[in-house]
């Protein structure tokens, strides 16, 4: 809350926006604490921006659509646009990381490769999140009732969500290359 004081709300909405949060936020300092609702889609669209080094891609559904003859009907063409620094996508998955390294996401070391992300839970565990990423998958797994039930006490998003994620994770890594978090050049870690 007090970085929220700092920066500002409307600059925090901002940001927002330009990761593809559509949705409308309160313009308050609760916002600090996740009072605002967004879809699992704008997350997931959200956290590709740091995964994919601060380029940003419109969500699809549909890749291409052929005729029987193979001729291309229609087609979604990638249009990626840099819409934060190289450097502050990877600080943010730096921060990420700690989340699995350290913090609430610690399931998902049993995966063995780079991966940030974050857990979340709601007011009296309507809701259960976890959305995380390795350097070429980003994955948001949402827990909850569509009446806003209470999923129970225990039901946090490091314990109802993230062992979803890291089942999914497991199979869909396999398919993919270990690669690492790419440190651009103008980052320098020095020790406080």
């Amino acid at each position: 809350v007090r970085l929220l004081v700092k920066i500002g709300v409307k600059s925090v909405i901002d940001f927002s926006k330009t990761l593809g949060i559509a949705s409308p936020l309160n313009h308050d300092l609760s916002l600090a604490l996740g009072s605002s609702s967004m879809t699992l889609l704008e997350l997931a669209s959200a956290y590709a921006v740091f995964a994919n080094q601060g380029f940003r891609l419109d969500p699809y559904a549909v890749s291409v659509v052929q005729d029987p003859s193979g001729a291309i009907l229609g087609q979604n063409l990638f249009a990626p646009r840099q819409v934060v620094s190289t450097e502050t996508a990877y600080l943010i998955t730096n921060v990420l990381e700690d989340v699995i390294q350290r913090g609430t996401g610690q399931l998902a070391k049993s995966l063995a490769r780079p991966i940030a992300g974050k857990t979340g839970t709601t007011n009296d565990y309507t809701d259960a999140w976890f959305v995380g990423y390795t350097p070429n998958l980003v994955v948001a797994v949402w827990v909850g009732f569509d009446d806003l039930r209470s999923l129970g006490e225990t039901e946090s998003g490091a314990h109802a969500a993230l062992p979803i994620w890291i089942d999914f994770m497991r199979d869909a890594l396999q398919q993919l290359p270990e690669i690492p978090f790419e440190i651009p050049e103008n980052i320098l870690f020095v020790n406080v």
